[in-house]
C-alpha cells in the first residue's frame, strides 16, 4: 500500500497497519512458539479475526450507500463490486454485504459485540437470522430488543450450533406471556410455506434406476425417517446382533444411504393395494408382462406398466420376485402375444395365511435378519411361481425386500437350514 494511501482516514491507517504486521511474520514458524503463547496466539488471531470481519463489513455497507463505491463504479451492489475485484465469489459477498446491512440497520448490538471481539461472525449470522425469521409486525419493539440482547449474551457461551438451538426458543425466553400464540402463529406460517413448496420429481436416469427428489413438509420428512430407521437402526442392530446391515454374500458392511434407500424400497412395496385410491376404475394395480419362454428360462426380460403409456423393462427375477405381491398382476404371454395367464391377486397368498405365518415366525427367516415379519413379503419357498408354485400355507416363507431379491437372484445359492432359517450365498 503506498503512502498516499495511507491518507488521513482511520480505517486507512488501520489497512496499511495490518498489512505491515502481517509482512513482518510472513515467514515466521509458529511452530517455534511456546505452548503459553501458542495458545494465546490462537485465541487472540480467532478473535480479531471477528473484529477484523466486522470491520470490513462497515465498509463494504458504506459502500453501498449514495455515493458510495459501488455506484461510483457502476456497480449493481456492492457484493458485485467486491466479487469482481477479489474473485471471491458472488454468493460469499452477498453473505457478507446481507449481515453488514442487518448489523447497520437493524441489530446494532450484534455489531457491537463482533467489534469488541465477544462474538464470532458464525455466530452473528445466525442471530440475525433467528431475529430477522421473528414477526416484526406481530412482536413488540421493546421484545426484540430483549431478545437481541440476551443472544448476544448467549454468543459469549455457546458455538453457532447451540446458539441456533436457543435462538429458536428465544420468545418462550424473552416474552413468556406471549409465547405460546407467537409460536402457533409461527408454525401455521412454517406449515403453510412449507405445503406451498411441497414437490415430488423422479427423473429416469437410463442406467435402471430414478432420481426421486422431494421437498416435504417437516412433519412428514420425521414420520418418513423414523419408518426407516426402524428397518435401519444401527443400535437396534448391534443390541440384537442383526446382520442385515451386510451383503449376506460377501459380509460387505452396506452404506447407511443404501440402508436407507432399501428401506424406502421395502416401504413402498409394503403399501397394501386395497387401502390405494381407485385407478382406472379398480384397485390400484401393476401388470408385468412377460413371455412365457423367457418367464421359464430366465432368459429375457418382462415390462413393467404402471400409468398412461411408461413402461420399464425389468429382469426375470425381478419378475418372478414382485409376482409374489398382491395388487401386482403378472401377464403371461405366448409365441404370438397371446395372454395365457393373467394372473389375480386371490392366487397369491392370503392375508389370513400371512397372519398364520406370523404367529410361526416373528422376523425375515434370512439368517441373522431381525426384520419384523409383519414388514416382509410373500415368497414360495419350494416351486418358483413361474413353475406351478402352490399358495398352501407350509409353502409360505416371510423374506424381507434384501433377502427376497436374494431368492430370485440366479448369482446366489439358497440353503434352508435344520431351524428354519434361510442361508444365501453369492455363487463362486
Amino acid at each position: 500500500m503506498s503512502v498516499q494511501a495511507v491518507a488521513e482516514h482511520p480505517v486507512s491507517r488501520c489497512v496499511a497497519e495490518m498489512a505491515a504486521s502481517l509482512a513482518a511474520v510472513r515467514d515466521v514458524d509458529a511452530i517455534y512458539l511456546p505452548a503459553a503463547a501458542h495458545r494465546d496466539a490462537l485465541v487472540e488471531l480467532t478473535r480479531l479475526a471477528g473484529q477484523l470481519e466486522e470491520l470490513r463489513m462497515r465498509v463494504i455497507d458504506a459502500a453501498g450507500g449514495p455515493g458510495g463505491l459501488a455506484q461510483d463504479d457502476g456497480a449493481r451492489s456492492p457484493a458485485s463490486w467486491l466479487a469482481s475485484r477479489t474473485l471471491t465469489g458472488y454468493g460469499a459477498a452477498r453473505r457478507a454485504e446481507l449481515l453488514a446491512s442487518a448489523i447497520s440497520q437493524r441489530w446494532g448490538r450484534v455489531g457491537e459485540a463482533l467489534a469488541d471481539g465477544r462474538m464470532r461472525v458464525e455466530q452473528a449470522h445466525v442471530i440475525v437470522k433467528a431475529l430477522d425469521d421473528l414477526p416484526s409486525d406481530e412482536v413488540a419493539a421493546d421484545v426484540l430488543d430483549r431478545a437481541e440482547a440476551h443472544l448476544v449474551a448467549l454468543a459469549e457461551t455457546y458455538e453457532p450450533r447451540k446458539l441456533e438451538l436457543l435462538a429458536s426458543r428465544i420468545l418462550e425466553v424473552v416474552a413468556p406471556e406471549h409465547y405460546d400464540e407467537l409460536e402457533r402463529q409461527a408454525l401455521e406460517r412454517a406449515q403453510r410455506r412449507a405445503n406451498n413448496a411441497t414437490r415430488l420429481t423422479i427423473h429416469p436416469r437410463g442406467d435402471g434406476a430414478s432420481d426421486v427428489k422431494a421437498r416435504v413438509p417437516d412433519a412428514v420428512a420425521s414420520r418418513l425417517r423414523t419408518l426407516l430407521e426402524a428397518w435401519t437402526s444401527p443400535r437396534h442392530a448391534a443390541s440384537s446382533g442383526d446382520v442385515s446391515g451386510r451383503d449376506p454374500a460377501t459380509g460387505a458392511r452396506l452404506t447407511q444411504e443404501r440402508l436407507m434407500g432399501l428401506a424406502f424400497c421395502s416401504l413402498l412395496e409394503s403399501v397394501d393395494p386395497a387401502r390405494l385410491p381407485a385407478h382406472g376404475g379398480a384397485s390400484t394395480q401393476i401388470v408385468i408382462t412377460i413371455d412365457l419362454e423367457a418367464l421359464r428360462s430366465g432368459l429375457g426380460h418382462g415390462t413393467l406398466a404402471t400409468s398412461g403409456d411408461r413402461e420399464t423393462p425389468v429382469s426375470v427375477g425381478e419378475v418372478r420376485r414382485l409376482a409374489c405381491h398382491a395388487g401386482i398382476v403378472p401377464a403371461v404371454l405366448g409365441s404370438r402375444s397371446e395372454v395365457l395367464d393373467l394372473g389375480r391377486s386371490s392366487r397369491l397368498f392370503s392375508p389370513a395365511q400371512r397372519r398364520a405365518a406370523l404367529l410361526r415366525r416373528r422376523t425375515c427367516a434370512g439368517q441373522g435378519c431381525t426384520i419384523p415379519a409383519a414388514w416382509c413379503e410373500a415368497h414360495h419357498r419350494r416351486d418358483p411361481w413361474s413353475q406351478g408354485g402352490t399358495t398352501d400355507l407350509d409353502d409360505l416363507e416371510l423374506l424381507c425386500l434384501w433377502h427376497h431379491q436374494r431368492a430370485h437372484d440366479p448369482t446366489y445359492t439358497t440353503e434352508r437350514l435344520a431351524n428354519g432359517d434361510v442361508r444365501f450365498a453369492r455363487r463362486t
